[in-house]
C-alpha cells in the first residue's frame, strides 16, 4: 500500500497504532488489515479530532473529479469497513461519530508522534471509562441491578458535557466486568485519562454505592465517596454521582445544568422492573428479549410516563 498521507507520523488511540506514512495499522501491537480508502478516512479524521469532516471533503480525498462512482454507497461502505475494523458502531460510537447528512468526526483521544518526538495529545476532550459496578451484595441475582446502574451511569455522564467529557461506550466498558487488570492497563487499552470504579451493596430497599475516580497515568485515586439511598431514589443518586465525578475532573458544567430540564423519577417498583428489563435485554437472546419486554411492560404499567421503559 502506498503511503496514505504525508501527515505527522504515527498516531495512537486506545489499543490502536496507525503509521500514516507506511499505512500500517496495529492493534495491541499486532498488525491488522485495513483497506486504503478506510485508512485515508481514518487518518483525515485523526488529524482533526473532535472536528467535523464533511462528506464532500472525504469525496475529494478518495476520488478525483474525473472518477465516476456511486459516491454515497462507496463512502458508506468505506466507513462501515473502518468501523468493523475498529469494533465500532454508529449507534455506540467510540471512535467514529456520524453527523447526520453532513459527515463524520473522530471522537477519541489521539496521540501523534513524529520521529523521536514525544507523544502529544491533540484532543480537547477528557476521556473517561465507567467500569462495571461490582456487586458486593453476595447475591448473583442482583447483577441486574449493578449492570443497570453501570448503564445508567454511562448514559448520565455521557450526556453531561460531550464537548468536554468523552465517555467510553457501554459495550467496551462491560468487557472489564470481573477483570483483574489495573486502571493503567484499562486506560491504555481504551485510550482514557480516567477510570471510574464503583461498587454497590444492596440490603433490602437500601443501597450503598461506593465510587472512586482514578487517574490512569499514575493510578492516583483523585476522589472517592459513598452514597446511601433508598432504592426508589437510585436514578437521582446516579445523577448526583455523575455530577460529582464531572466536577472532580474539572469539566465546567454550569451552562449545561442551567438549561437542563428537571427530570422526573419513577417510583421504586417501576425503576426495579426497568433495571431487570435492561439486564435481560443486554443478554441479546430471544429468551432475554421476551423477559425484557415483560419487565418493561411492568414498569410502564406502574408509571405510564416512564419514558425509558
Amino acid at each position: 500500500m502506498r503511503p496514505a498521507t504525508s501527515g505527522p507520523g504515527t498516531a495512537r488511540f486506545g489499543p490502536y497504532e496507525v503509521d500514516s506514512h507506511s499505512g500500517e495499522v496495529k492493534k495491541f501491537g499486532t498488525r491488522i488489515k485495513l483497506g486504503e480508502q478506510p485508512l485515508r478516512i481514518l487518518i483525515r479524521l485523526m488529524e482533526r479530532p473532535g472536528e467535523l469532516v464533511t462528506r464532500e471533503e472525504l469525496r475529494s480525498l478518495l476520488w478525483s473529479e474525473n472518477t465516476f462512482v456511486d459516491f454515497e454507497h462507496g463512502l458508506n461502505s468505506a466507513v462501515q469497513r473502518l468501523r468493523d475494523t475498529l469494533s465500532d458502531t454508529a449507534e455506540e460510537a467510540q471512535w467514529i461519530e456520524t453527523v447526520p447528512r453532513r459527515g463524520y468526526r473522530f471522537a477519541g483521544k489521539v496521540e501523534w508522534s513524529k520521529g523521536n518526538d514525544s507523544l502529544a495529545a491533540v484532543s480537547g476532550r477528557v476521556m473517561l471509562a465507567v467500569l462495571p459496578f461490582e456487586n458486593l451484595s453476595g447475591d448473583p441475582g442482583q447483577d441486574y441491578f449493578s449492570d443497570g446502574l453501570t448503564e445508567e451511569m454511562i448514559a448520565q455522564l455521557g450526556a453531561l458535557s460531550p464537548e468536554h467529557l468523552g465517555v467510553i461506550s457501554r459495550t467496551s466498558s462491560m468487557v472489564y466486568k470481573h477483570t483483574s487488570k489495573s486502571a493503567r492497563q484499562i486506560g491504555s487499552e481504551l485510550g482514557t485519562d480516567y477510570v471510574l470504579e464503583s461498587s454497590l451493596r444492596r440490603d433490602g430497599e437500601r443501597v450503598r454505592i461506593t465510587v472512586q475516580l482514578i487517574r490512569v497515568r499514575d493510578q492516583v485515586h483523585l476522589w472517592a465517596n459513598n452514597y446511601d439511598s433508598h432504592i426508589s431514589s437510585s436514578i437521582a443518586l446516579q445523577e448526583e454521582v455523575a455530577r460529582a465525578v464531572a466536577e472532580q475532573i474539572e469539566v465546567k458544567l454550569s451552562s449545561v445544568y442551567a438549561n437542563r430540564p428537571v427530570r422526573s423519577h419513577p417510583d421504586s417498583a417501576a425503576n426495579e422492573a426497568y433495571l431487570r428489563g435492561r439486564f435481560f435485554f443486554n443478554q441479546f437472546t430471544s429468551g432475554g428479549y421476551y423477559k425484557a419486554i415483560e419487565y418493561f411492560q411492568q414498569a410502564i404499567d406502574r408509571d405510564p410516563n416512564f419514558a425509558e421503559a
